[in-house]
């Protein structure tokens, strides 16, 4: 369990891929910059490596002494201070670190996607827990959904690993038809027209503006997104979250294709329909519990 930190999610690290590494390196060019000048070398030091985190759910002591060249022990020390301090929890099982919601009161730039994981993770979770089956919470971004968070490290069907920060395509996903369905009109032509002119998207789908209104006429008429896979394999349904009109994010439950029915589709529609609407509510009071009250009182 995490110490110092209440209902804090575990979640596997994420495989460094080339946009990670680019961060790190620049995270670690601008420590040694701030290394010549002259500033107060612990809190520099300090930020280096809250700035690392930002970037990685879970870190390891190994891992911050690689990006930030600071000396293992020191990183320690740092991590040791930032617990007590309450900005950052230790994963004891794992020896892993994390940043806690302190760090709020540092920055402005915790924004949606970081109220979204607080209110999904939790409901989330609690689908897996009903019914066993893994769900993910993605988010668009450049073409294609990013899978913010996934239940399954916590699935008994499941025996891959996390596909934390897994992209999946618009069209041919579960996940991806189910922002491109329902996500507002204008929203939609844009993606389209940046989709036509991305030089390594090849689906034949877009060459035919029918064609596409009609998979978005199927996916809206279904409800959800679908990608139904061959015996054997998995069967990927998935809804839009939405607030006040916008798709902000995608949640999406995969179960065994011998398994999937119209039966189960109408049944885990409702139920991630539902938790959808529970994760904004979630969010709505999140928000504003979290804004300052400058009114006046009395």
């Amino acid at each position: 369990m995490f110490h110092n930190a209440k209902h804090m999610p575990i979640m596997k690290s994420p495989a460094v891929t080339g946009a990670n590494l680019t961060c790190e390196l620049r995270f670690f060019a601008a420590y040694k910059v701030m290394s010549s000048q002259q500033v107060i070398q612990p809190i520099a030091r300090a930020l280096s490596v809250i700035a690392a985190m930002n970037h990685h759910r879970l870190s390891t002591i190994r891992d911050l002494h690689r990006v930030t060249g600071l000396p293992k022990p020191t990183v320690h020390r740092i991590l040791s201070t930032l617990i007590n301090c309450g900005y950052v929890a230790k994963d004891v099982d794992q020896s892993v670190y994390m940043l806690t919601e302190k760090v709020l009161s540092l920055s402005s730039g915790y924004g949606k996607e970081s109220w979204l994981l607080k209110a999904g993770v939790p409901v989330a979770r609690g689908i897996t827990r009903e019914v066993k089956w893994p769900v993910a919470i993605g988010t668009y971004d450049y073409n294609s959904i990013v899978v913010q968070y996934s239940t399954r490290p916590y699935s008994e069907y499941v025996l891959m690993g996390s596909t934390v920060n897994k992209r999946f395509p618009l069209f041919g996903s579960a996940l991806g038809q189910a922002f491109l369905g329902f996500c507002g009109a204008a929203q939609r032509d844009r993606i389209l027209d940046a989709l036509r002119e991305d030089e390594f998207q090849e689906d034949a789908i877009l060459e035919s503006d029918r064609d596409i209104e009609r998979y978005i006429a199927d996916i809206r008429a279904r409800g959800f997104g679908l990608r139904t896979g061959k015996r054997g394999e998995s069967t990927h349904m998935a809804v839009p979250i939405k607030s006040r009109g916008e798709v902000i994010a995608v949640m999406g439950i995969s179960i065994f294709s011998s398994c999937y029915n119209d039966d189960i589709a109408a049944e885990y529609l409702a139920l991630l329909q539902e938790s959808c609407s529970n994760i904004i509510c979630s969010m709505e009071i999140m928000i504003a519990e979290s804004t300052p009250d400058t009114g006046s009182r009395g």
